[in-house]
């Protein structure tokens, strides 16, 4: 199984707030279509940082999407339904950094 992790940052002038509402309640409709994906995940920057509140981390949230392989990674992000995924990301997030890993669990969720 092959994950990408991708780390985003937003628009100028976007609130944090906005940010999450447009990814969590418009872009997931299409970016979720993409063939062959076998699991996603969200996660957005809270307030609270290891800096203390109301610093502003490098990157606005994360994501996780998982393919059985490079190659169908790939040809998904290829397809017609990746290419709109693609173009709508784009239209919210300043940054975005795409990173292709091997997951290695150490303590499993409960």
């Amino acid at each position: 199984m092959i994950k990408l992790i991708a780390l985003l940052k937003r628009k100028p002038g976007m609130s944090r707030e906005q940010f999450a509402h447009r990814w969590l309640d418009e872009h997931i409709k299409l970016s979720s279509k993409m063939p062959g994906l076998r699991g996603y995940l969200i996660n957005i920057a809270i307030d609270h940082q290891p800096e203390g509140d109301g610093v502003e981390p490098i990157y606005d949230g994360t994501a996780e999407l998982w393919w059985d392989s490079v190659d169908a990674m790939e040809a998904a992000f290829a397809s017609e339904e990746g290419k709109i995924a693609g173009v709508d990301a784009d239209k919210f997030a300043e940054v975005r950094i795409h990173i292709y890993t091997e997951e290695h669990v150490v303590v499993p969720r409960s």
